[in-house]
């Protein structure tokens, strides 16, 4: 099926440049044409995770009840592509406001929720028998790739033809993304077991959360990952106002920032390929990465000088965190479908999703609050700080779960297989 991987790393690909350029072009609009405060910035940034906490749970037992997750993942770039061009319009016509802005973040938090929880079902249907791990880094390496274009021409593109475009041109790749979906071969409907009434959805909803609780190194990950959430959350809400006031970058260049995560990024993700052989214990890789993470992610706050050292350090600072992320993302997946049934898999993510958001929504929270009391750099300094501190700290004991239990590789077999659907597409 590798035609099929091909069109869903263009289609992938694509995507990812788009996004770039809305996430150049937002924070241009919210913090130099609607003068946004760090409170209000930090809402947007609640606002797109907060979709996580109210569908997650929902989101993970109607993904483990879709047979066909290819449908779902063309709906949701479809509904995508319009909401984003809603606001490019309303950019067009100088109507856009900050609840516009929230509007947006709540429409795509709500359809990354779903899309995220049917994403590794769809991509075990596409790839061979053990393939995942390989065809997982394949994608990433390439939306790594595609960061780099994006933020290359975002900068340049919107101070061209105007943050409007830059909308425009995302809309577009949401649909260049659900054609490459609907080129790819039919393949058969997963198997599901039909289920009815509250209870049966109650029951279903809660099963990621009993797995995850159940399996002692999920445990601690959950635990490893409860501080970095947040305080990448945090971080993650202030850094328009760091970049473009703080460190006074040039709207110009300020997509430039993030080449150098998209670099490392690229390069973490080929990494992850060499790196996670079949008979290395993928949780240890994880542990190891997510401490590094933090451990480099101090870099950020410390960027200062002349404008072309504060960008190269603002870069490394959040360069090597990606480099690390990007093998963590990619070991995460053999760790997942090891442990996790293919019938709960998508419960498993969407519990993983609505932890990560409820974290992700009070760090923007606290950035936003930390940014008003403290001062933007102090604010990223001290979540910073907190993170790395944390992940030291609880880094042994995930790795005495990992000792208490060996590691079971990726399955050799699969329960789905290439096949004509019996529907029509």
């Amino acid at each position: 099926m590798a035609r099929d991987l091909t069109l869903y790393w263009w289609g992938q690909t694509a995507s990812t440049v788009g996004s770039l350029f809305t996430a150049v072009a937002l924070p241009v609009v919210a913090v130099v044409h609607l003068d946004a405060s760090p409170g209000q910035i930090s809402l947007i940034g609640a606002a797109a995770t907060l979709p996580a906490l109210l569908f997650g749970l929902p989101a993970g037992v109607l993904a483990d009840r879709i047979a066909r997750p290819r449908r779902a993942l063309i709906l949701l770039d479809t509904i995508s592509a319009l909401a984003i061009a809603v606001v490019a319009a309303g950019l067009a016509g100088d109507v856009v406001s900050i609840p516009w802005l929230i509007a947006l973040a709540l429409v795509s938090g709500s359809v990354s929720v779903v899309t995220e929880v049917v994403y590794f079902l769809h991509l075990n249907q596409v790839v061979e028998a053990g393939g995942l791990t390989k065809a997982r880094a394949r994608l990433q390496s390439g939306q790594f790739g595609a960061g780099l274009v994006g933020r290359l021409a975002a900068g340049p593109a919107i101070v061209a033809f105007g943050t409007a475009t830059a909308l425009a041109i995302d809309a577009v790749s949401y649909l260049l993304s659900a054609a490459a979906l609907l080129a790819m071969r039919p393949v058969a409907p997963l198997e599901r077991t039909p289920h009815s009434g509250r209870t049966a959805f109650l029951r279903d909803a809660l099963a990621g959360g009993r797995i995850l609780f159940g399996n002692r190194f999920y445990r601690a990950l959950m635990l490893l990952l409860t501080v970095p959430i947040l305080t990448g959350a945090g971080t993650g809400a202030l850094g328009g106002i760091y970049l473009l006031h703080t460190l006074r970058v040039p709207t110009g260049v300020y997509g430039l920032v993030g080449m150098v995560a998209g670099l490392l990024g690229l390069l973490g993700s080929t990494l992850a390929g060499r790196i996670l052989s079949p008979q290395r214990d993928a949780r240890r890789v994880i542990v190891l990465c997510y401490v590094a993470s933090s451990l480099c992610a101090l870099l950020y706050p410390a960027a200062g000088g002349p404008l072309p050292l504060a960008l190269v350090v603002a870069g490394l600072g959040i360069g090597i965190p990606a480099l690390f992320g990007a093998v963590s993302n990619v070991a995460l997946s053999p760790v997942l479908v090891a442990d996790t049934s293919e019938e709960a898999l998508g419960r498993v993510m969407a519990t993983l999703h609505v932890y990560a958001g409820a974290l992700g929504l009070l760090g923007a929270l606290a950035g936003g609050l930390l940014g008003d009391r403290l001062g933007v750099r102090p604010a990223i300094w001290t979540l910073a700080g907190a993170s790395a501190l944390v992940m030291l700290l609880t880094a042994p004991t995930a790795l005495r779960a990992i000792r208490a239990a060996p590691f079971r590789p990726e399955p050799p077999e699969r329960t789905t297989a290439p096949a004509e659907e019996s529907a029509a597409r």
